[in-house]
């Protein structure tokens, strides 16, 4: 036996709890007590086992039954510091506590799976500080206790891998389906760095979670090999951090590292030993590994290895998985120098001719790079060779991920395609015939088979590649952040170039089989009059692209990743970006946008994919704007008066030279003279312009005529848009009252719902075109304005165009304005629909079936009408501030332009971490640290964000749930004097703190708060919380209780349910309320100073904000998307209104928080933070 070998192995010392005079069960639970007992769960004799360290019988208790100290199958057993004992006594759905002679203290639990409820608590787990983590098996969750027994909250819902992945394919809620899912969990183990491991039974895999229980991994899946597991039950962690697995139907226990690598395994083999269904594993104080059996009464003691893992990893073989292994090890313990060493070997093995470990190689070159790239952030130095094959390695993984997504999603596709067309034939069947008798159709069976055994590998492989894109990612932008030497950086470039260009290579191919496939379906659908054997060739195309665009959606997602580097790559200024560099090519390469807007163009018809991707794609645009060097070489453009002829809005040819310019000029302002126009990255001349002032300002007019005919054709293809919507939404409901006895009614309903979808997909292709072409005449409109502008003497019809053009402005104002209070108006209907849903569907009472159809038809209705508000205040915004371009052009005291003055200029965003692409940032509270840093509430994705000084994302904390560190719709938080963090739960009324880390401390305010919004924090530290439902204001000590309360009925108040709360020195804080006025300031004996009224400013109620001694406040109306800068007597300085997309433009306005001389923005619905400067 060589070294290696005697490390990596167990040998068995001892077998006990082998005869008694009394019939002895298999054990249900292990426990060792601080003074060396073994606490023993005899499950069918109902009782708890106490053994001493000799394995001798000291005394039992407990007998069958439900009253206190009785069990009904005893499971999982834990001792706290001062000896008393817990048991999960299942099938009583409780936990019982007992002191250490086995005297009844506590219970706690009844059966149910509300809070505090139990459904066979099957594991325990006492943490130092008192408090109780149980496993419930049949809740399939894991649940909190405090050391009374009360019900902190929960973690986990029921749920298989498949139905995990499909969650996160598609993009499912966390509130609707929420990581982590298990499937019957049945234990429970902490490892010395305070990190949790639990059993996961029946999917075959045990789940690795932090402190804050955020998953780290996952590791094994259903087999016999080598890692693999069949029911793994019980999970143990030894004092080297070792991890001992039951993997019960495998009749084994197996070892793996902390990290996940299998190390060996006991299986009794070697000793000749009975070793069947093993299900619990238990390691004493002296480090011996005690297994108990599912169908043997005895306890197999066996001596492992205790030695550290570094002296672990230092013996162990050459074999890339131990080697990484060893540098994971390293890492872990800041030993980068030694890490590295690891990584260097780990490289070197897996670039051998023949590695020994092929499939664990490939999955290892990633990890193996984005560790390297960890080490390189933390400062090691890497030499060119090393990160040369880090780059090869992560490249290849990720080629070698996307390549098996797509051969499976080839096969299924061939899979689908012969299901539809054996399914479409025998629907004819039916049809012709409703009630003929028919031979069971085997062919048709067998398809369907195939089809979702197909549809089941591309879902697993599709979900691979994602998390391949995620660690691709992260390793190219640790890189990025690590400051590369010139050669690498080279090398990090090229890397990037080529798949991006790849990536987007292939989205383009897909795209144009589709848009073939879609010409053909058009002239079969007027051809087939409804036939359905016409209709099954449209049939089969239509489910044959419905398949391609979800594809593409997986495509996207690895372009949007490599859109966020290269914008990192961009604002740090480490490389020269181009804009064709966002297709894969190089600079002058004239495809490039082509490529581009095609690609934004075939995601028109998901209204959910298209908006993140656009709003991707013009940060994009914008960063390289930002960059200096790209906005000094303007291009010398003649024109003449064929550019100002007005384009048709129902123009087919792209003009994608023309709408590239006019994008980069939508981002910037105009500037100008001596007959000459500089917008975007465009110097114009208009040769012998003097001669054509009165033809020009013919052309603008015609200019102006046609965008009120763009106008009108938008709004009749909205109104054809919800038409249709509601049809859709009709055959949705005709489909689901469906009788069963009815035969025919499903599979016509069906067929139409895709006739319907597809005329939706038209018209929204269709306004995107009236879009793109509208956008094209308001840029020849604007600049034709510019030039009129040049001139000192207006003639008549320039003046006739400039009166036009300021009333259309003033028109563009007030449709913004009212799409804004529409959408606030649908979002609360929408909110409150939700709500009565929600409540019906947590009854489950059959008998209020019809009221949940009812409200989810008006959900749906209210929906159409969201959408089309959110559509048409985006489509509007955008237009007004083009608009705006030139008023600011014109008169640059304008009061748009005024509004500017106020030095609202952006500087840089933030964005979603790029280890949560796919997820939106959907930032609502924000808040400076002491260091610059920002912290950010992400309302949608329940997390807090911690970003440092230079904008990157240093951890996060939260995710949906109950637990106490988990948050369910974070709206704002604060930070106090020792950087501990604030955070308003909205959906459970109440404050959550956390330490500066994102460890959970404690929470107050439930039963106190309504629905609350805004949070600010003294200089003593005290939380001051605005409760509007209770018209007041509560402030609390940073320990959660109350010091007293400023309440709606004091006279020197006046409060009207107070939105927002901010303290200023002095004792001083500002309000804002539902009053006639903005805001109030009141000194510290509660006394107004100073208010500002909303008369005549076009704001609603402020709910966020911000101050500075030399600033000035400032103050967010959420709903419209405008910023209220104020001076410090309330006086309003300008209303910042300018809604929008692009740099400098606001979505919904959320959390506002200034440092030094930059006032941060959370634009919700935008994805982003935005950075203005505020010193010049």
């Amino acid at each position: 036996m060589t070294p290696q070998d005697s490390l990596l192995s167990a040998k068995l010392d001892a077998k006990y709890r082998e005869s008694s005079e009394e019939e002895l069960s298999p054990p249900s639970g292990l426990c060792f007590s601080g003074e060396g007992h073994l606490l023993l769960a005899d499950d069918f004799n109902h009782r708890i086992q106490v053994y001493d360290s000799q394995s001798n019988l000291l005394h039992c208790f407990g007998s069958k039954g439900k009253e206190p100290g009785q069990f009904q199958y005893p499971k999982g057993i834990a001792v706290d510091s001062e000896g008393n004992i817990y048991v999960a006594d299942s099938w009583n759905h409780r936990v019982q506590k007992f002191d250490s002679k086995g005297a009844p203290l506590l219970a706690f639990g009844t059966c149910g799976d509300g809070k505090g409820e139990l459904n066979e608590p099957y594991d325990i787990l006492v943490e130092p500080s008192g408090n109780l983590i149980v496993v419930e098996r049949y809740n399939h969750r894991i649940q909190f206790f405090d050391p009374q027994g009360v019900s902190m909250g929960w973690v986990g819902d029921r749920g298989t891998v498949l139905e995990e992945q499909l969650a996160e394919l598609q993009g499912t809620p966390a509130n609707l389906l929420s990581p982590p899912l298990f499937e019957l969990p049945t234990s429970i183990a902490k490892d010395s760095r305070g990190n949790y491991f639990i059993t996961d039974s029946g999917n075959h895999r045990v789940r690795k979670f932090n402190p804050q229980w955020q998953e780290i991994m996952s590791f094994g899946g259903k087999g016999a090999e080598p890692g693999q597991f069949e029911y793994p039950l019980c999970v143990t962690v030894a004092q080297n951090d070792l991890l001992y697995v039951a993997d019960l139907n495998n009749e084994r226990v197996q070892v793996f590292s902390p990290f996940g690598q299998y190390l060996f395994a006991i299986d009794g083999a070697s000793s000749e030993q009975t070793f069947e269904a093993p299900c619990l594993t238990a390691i004493d104080l002296k480090g011996c590994l005690h297994i108990g059996f599912t169908f043997n009464t005895q306890i197999f003691k066996y001596l492992i290895p205790l030695i550290s893992q570094n002296t672990l990893t230092d013996s162990l073989g050459a074999l890339p998985t131990h080697t990484f292994y060893q540098a994971l090890a390293l890492a872990q313990e800041n030993d980068d120098a030694k890490a590295l060493t690891a990584i260097e070997k780990t490289f070197a093995l897996l670039n051998e001719k023949a590695p020994k470990e092929t499939p664990l190689a490939d999955d290892l070159k990633i990890k193996a790079s984005l560790l390297l790239s960890d080490l390189s952030k933390r400062g090691a130095t890497i030499a060119d060779t090393v990160y040369a094959l880090a780059f090869r390695g992560a490249e290849d993984q990720l080629k070698q991920a996307r390549d098996k997504a797509l051969k499976c999603f080839l096969s299924w596709q061939k899979m689908a395609l012969k299901f539809n067309e054996l399914l479409l034939e025998e629907q004819k069947k039916v049809l012709k015939d409703p009630e003929g008798t028919r031979d069971f159709n085997h062919d048709l069976h067998i398809a369907e088979q195939e089809d979702k055994k197909y549809y089941r590998l591309t879902r697993n492989e599709i979900y691979s590649y994602r998390e391949t894109v995620r660690q691709f990612s992260r390793f190219i932008c640790n890189s990025i952040a690590s400051e590369l030497p010139e050669t690498q950086l080279e090398s990090l470039n090229d890397v990037l170039l080529r798949q991006t260009g790849e990536t987007l290579s292939l989205i383009k191919e897909y795209f144009g089989e589709k848009e073939r496939s879609e010409e053909s379906m058009v002239q079969i659908l007027g051809e087939s009059q409804g036939e359905k054997d016409k209709l099954s060739a449209f049939l089969t195309q239509y489910y044959s692209n419905g398949r391609i665009m979800d594809l593409q959606l997986q495509l996207q997602f690895e372009l949007q990743s490599h859109w966020f580097n290269l914008r990192t790559l961009a604002h740090n200024g480490q490389k020269n970006v181009s804009l064709e560099n966002f297709a894969g090519k190089m600079v002058g390469d004239t495809s490039a946008f082509e490529d581009i807007l095609k690609t934004l163009i075939g995601f028109h018809e998901n209204w959910v994919a298209y908006p993140q991707l656009e709003q991707q794609f013009l940060n994009s645009l914008d960063t390289l704007l930002r960059i200096p060097a790209s906005s000094k070489t303007a291009i010398k453009t003649d024109l003449t008066l064929a550019d100002f002829t007005p384009i048709a809005y129902d123009s087919e040819n792209l003009n994608f030279s023309g709408i590239l310019n006019a994008l980069k000029a939508e981002g910037s302002p105009l500037s100008g003279g001596n007959e000459t126009v500089v917008w975007g990255q465009n110097e114009f001349q208009f040769i012998e312009f003097s001669k054509h002032k009165e033809e020009l300002a013919a052309c603008a007019l015609k200019l102006m005529d046609t965008q009120t005919t763009y106008q009108g054709k938008a709004q009749e293809l909205i109104q054809q848009l919800e038409g249709i919507l509601r049809q859709r939404n009709n055959l949705d409901v005709q489909l689901k009252q469906a009788k069963v006895e009815d035969k025919i009614s499903p599979i016509t309903i069906s067929d139409n719902i895709a006739i319907v979808q597809f005329q939706i997909n038209l018209i929204r292709r269709m306004l995107m075109s009236l879009d793109i072409n509208q956008f094209l005449n308001l840029h020849r409109l604007v600049l034709a304005g510019a030039f009129l502008s040049l001139t000192n003497n207006e003639s008549s019809e320039t003046q006739h165009f400039f009166q036009s053009f300021n009333d259309h402005c003033t028109q563009q104002d007030q449709r913004v304005r009212e799409a804004a209070r529409s959408r606030k108006e649908n979002a609360f209907k929408l909110s409150a629909l939700s709500g009565q849903v929600e409540e019906l569907n947590s009854k489950y009472n059959i008998s209020e079936i019809a009221d949940s159809v009812r409200i989810e038809n008006e959900n749906a209705e209210v929906q159409i009408n969201l959408d089309r508000c959110e559509f048409e205040y985006q489509r509007n915004s955008r237009i007004k501030n083009i608009l705006d371009r030139l008023m600011e052009f014109r008169d640059p005291l304008s009061p748009s332009e005024d509004s500017l003055k106020t030095s609202f200029r952006e500087i840089r965003i933030l964005e979603i971490a790029n280890v949560s692409i796919g997820h939106t940032l959907s930032p609502q509270g924000i808040h400076h640290k002491q260091d610059g840093g920002l912290v950010i509430a992400s309302y949608e994705n329940h997390r807090i964000y911690s970003y440092s000084p230079d904008g990157s994302c240093q951890f996060h904390f939260g995710g949906w749930g109950s637990a106490p560190a988990k948050l369910q719709y974070p709206n704002n938080l604060a930070i106090d004097s020792r950087g501990c963090i604030y955070v308003i739960e909205e959906k459970t009324c109440l404050i959550k703190k956390f330490d500066k880390e994102g460890n959970y401390l404690f929470q107050f305010g439930r039963g106190q708060l309504g629905m609350t919004f805004s949070l600010s924090i003294d200089s003593q530290d005290n939380i001051w919380v605005a409760d509007p439902e209770h018209n007041r204001i509560i402030i609390f000590e940073n320990n959660g209780a109350e010091i007293r309360t400023i309440t709606g009925e004091n006279q020197s108040t006046s409060l009207n349910e107070p939105v927002s709360i901010y303290c200023l020195p002095k004792g001083e804080y500002l309000v804002g309320d539902k009053s006639e006025s903005l805001l109030k300031h009141f000194d510290a004996q509660d006394n107004i100073i100073h208010k500002a009224d909303k008369a005549d400013w076009g704001v609603d109620d402020i709910y966020f904000m911000a101050w500075h001694p030399r600033h000035g406040i400032y103050g967010s109306d959420f709903w419209n998307g405008q910023i209220v800068h104020f001076n410090n007597k309330l006086e309003v300085q300008s209303v910042y209104h300018k809604p929008g997309k692009r740099a400098g433009q606001l979505g919904k306005v959320g959390g506002l928080s200034i440092f030094n001389d930059q006032l941060a923005v959370a634009n919700l619905n935008g994805d982003k933070v935005q950075i203005f400067d505020l010193s010049s």
